[in-house]
């Protein structure tokens, strides 16, 4: 398995994000990396979810926030998540070793988990890190939540497909939500020929806009 190792840049509420080291791209939002994923993918995604059990799929780990602000919350609530991240370019741990990332052991218990195994990393929270490309992926669950999470349509079109989109919903509950960052034109299409129906929403700072999938 090759990690790569991005830069660290800290973002307008403090928290840090990654530059991807070929292309310079952002994982998170410049405008907040944390304030993006709580708005998007708790506040719009997990505190939605209905029943105690959730499973959920996130497209791309990338530097974890995700993940942790998700294990956090089933701490905090007592809810039993099931967590699954894909990840074709993991990122080295040591990056992500200090450098204003959470203090938290949760968070570091995700960057240190064993990649394609379920790991217990609390009561209520276990994690599977699975290395490989999401197109085409078999899922061996099915899904209540998908935290979709690529970089940007413009930046990677070919992970925002329908294709794409139809293989997730294959491996989703009828009513489960996607919820993601973007709200183009095109990702909306795609979505939609893929059998959800799409919701535009406000968006985290810095963006007007963002997307919540519901399959029908």
């Amino acid at each position: 398995m090759d990690f790569i190792t991005p830069q660290i840049s800290v973002t307008a509420d403090g928290s840090p994000t990654l530059i991807a080291p070929s292309g310079g791209y952002t994982y998170h939002s410049v405008n907040g990396a944390v304030t993006e994923s709580r708005h998007v993918f708790i506040r719009n995604g997990l505190e939605l979810c209905g029943g105690q059990n959730i499973a959920v799929l996130e497209a791309g780990l990338g530097s974890g926030i995700n993940a942790w602000l998700t294990a956090v919350f089933a701490e905090d609530t007592g809810r039993k998540i099931d967590y699954r991240a894909v990840e074709l370019h993991p990122v080295d741990p040591s990056v992500v070793d200090g450098s204003g990332f959470p203090d938290d052991p949760l968070f570091r218990a995700i960057h240190s988990a064993r990649w394609d195994t379920g790991q217990k990393l609390s009561d209520n929270f276990t994690i599977t890190k699975v290395y490989g490309d999401l197109a085409g992926m078999v899922f061996d669950v099915k899904f209540d939540l998908i935290y979709f999470d690529m970089f940007a349509p413009d930046t990677a079109p070919h992970l925002w497909s329908q294709e794409i989109f139809a293989n997730i919903a294959g491996a989703a509950n009828p009513g489960a939500a996607l919820v993601t960052y973007s709200a183009k034109g095109d990702v909306k299409r795609a979505l939609r020929a893929a059998g959800f129906e799409v919701e535009r929403l406000p968006g985290a700072p810095g963006k007007r806009h963002m997307l919540r999938a519901v399959k029908i």
